[in-house]
């Protein structure tokens, strides 16, 4: 059961605009740029395609499910009320573990970034880049630990000034780009809006754009901290949504416009268009606030996930599903024994991410498992859906993905295809890694995925044998 203390705060600290800043930066990012705008002019078919197939589906389950259990925990409670426990923490450990995987490369992004203003030739210098992700991991990790109130209003301000901000800077920079008589990178065609999506390139492409989409039902697990979330929640959603396509969308063709695709990188593409739009518009004086804003957007987006995750696996040990040691909690009500926990993790991952060839190619492995995983979480989400409209079909639901049972069908189902289809491509590896060969590529994504179910069955069922031993224990006492 949740512990009362999770459920009860007042005042509640995130209000609808909070909300919708929090889920702002939990999907749109300036990092995300540079990989989006690879599709140049078909950009906008790719765009279409995620958001009917995934966005819009993940937004409107999201939606219902939290408005129907407005309780701390997100996709744990969905899925325990679905298959019970067992399935939820399997659920829960995904989530999780796709986020730790992933959280080196958007660290690396902002370690990368930062050496503009230091020395760019550090940003394939391996110790510098261990040392910065460690630094900033930590401090995350410290000022989560302060609370909720802290860590929102951090997430407000990051999604103003380091992505909303920047992103219609790039916009109209782009938009004077074209109008002062310079030549634009791409080119708008009736082939561009009828691409063929089954080809490896372009579904590989398509993963990478659905992983840029992830994260609406993420804020969910603070649904207990809401004001009025019945109400509160599906507007905020709603206008995430818009905020989000407004300004990633043309941002991104922005980007595509002004660079070269050869020339967008993964790691620095932002930063290098921004350089090219400054340069043309001699505005080159503002290079240090725009890198400023580089940062500052992607910590947010960082410091937003990292919690995400270790509280709805904190309701996961209420449940008795981990180590008791892990439900100590702060004042704050911030899970402090798993953000350490945490911490720790993935300080030693971090160890494995600098021993890759280069910093690259590390980044290209650490995506593909991450976006596996990913996959597969949200497998749990969407068939967890489908499930409680038939067994529990009574229950007062504030708001309904569709007011027909057909609806939550189709809905649900386009995005389990989607989903599926995707972890078959995802095997497929890039050309960009020239570290490993094919056979390597796919034993370590299907190694990993089968590791991280059988370690979250082990962990559970190693806690749910020590609860039987404990309870023969004081039953013979």
């Amino acid at each position: 059961m949740i512990p009362q203390k999770l459920v009860s705060q007042t005042p509640k600290p995130l209000t609808i605009f909070k909300l919708v800043m929090m889920t702002v930066i939990a999907i749109d990012s300036l990092k995300n740029l540079p990989a989006n705008a690879q599709y140049g002019s078909s950009l906008l078919f790719f765009y279409f395609i995620a958001a009917i197939t995934f966005f819009i589906p993940s937004a409107l389950v999201a939606a219902e499910l939290a408005t129907t259990w407005p309780e701390t925990g997100g996709i744990y409670v969905w899925v325990r009320e679905a298959f019970g426990k067992r399935t939820a923490f399997l659920a829960v450990w995904m989530q999780w573990l796709f986020m730790v995987i992933w959280y080196p490369t958007i660290l690396s992004f902002i370690a990368v970034t930062a050496t503009y203003f230091i020395y760019p030739e550090l940003a394939v210098n391996k110790s510098y880049v261990l040392t910065t992700i460690l630094a900033i991991f930590w401090l995350a990790t410290f000022l989560n630990c302060k609370g909720l109130k802290i860590s929102s209003f951090i997430g407000a301000i990051s999604a103003i000034f380091g992505v909303i901000v920047p992103m219609i800077f790039i916009i109209i920079l782009g938009i004077f780009w074209i109008y002062s008589g310079h030549n634009s990178q791409i080119h708008f065609s009736i082939d561009s809006f009828t691409v063929n999506l089954f080809t490896t390139d372009n579904f590989r492409l398509f993963i990478t754009l659905l992983f840029s989409l992830m994260g609406m039902e993420m804020i969910a697990v603070h649904a207990a901290d809401v004001k009025n979330p019945q109400k509160n929640y599906p507007r905020a959603l709603i206008a995430a949504m818009i905020i989000i396509l407004l300004t990633a969308i043309p941002a991104s063709l922005a980007i595509a416009v002004v660079i070269p695709n050869k020339q967008i990188g993964l790691t620095s593409g932002v930063v290098e268009g921004f350089m090219i739009f400054l340069t043309a518009f001699h505005l080159s004086w503002l290079k240090f606030f725009v890198i400023v804003a580089v940062i500052i957007g992607c910590f947010g987006i960082f410091l937003t996930w990292l919690l995400a995750a270790v509280r709805c696996l904190l309701i996961a040990a209420y449940d008795k599903s981990l180590p008791q040691f892990l439900i100590k909690t702060n004042q704050s009500n911030m899970p402090v024994a798993l953000l350490i926990t945490q911490g720790i993790i993935f300080s030693l991952l971090c160890i494995a991410f600098v021993m890759m060839p280069s910093v690259n190619s590390a980044f290209w492995l650490l995506t593909a498992a991450s976006s596996q995983l990913a996959l597969i979480y949200y497998l749990f989400l969407f068939i967890a859906a489908l499930r409680l409209r038939y067994k529990k079909p009574d229950i007062v639901r504030p708001f309904r993905a569709g007011r027909h049972p057909s609806i939550i069908w189709i809905v649900c189902l386009v995005a389990i295809a989607t989903c599926i289809i995707s972890i078959g491509f995802g095997f497929l590896p890039p050309p960009e890694i020239s570290c490993c060969n094919v056979a390597w590529y796919e034993i370590f994504l299907g190694g990993l995925i089968v590791a991280s179910i059988s370690g979250a069955l082990i962990i559970y069922y190693l806690c749910q044998s020590n609860i039987k031993k404990n309870s023969v224990y004081e039953t013979i006492n």
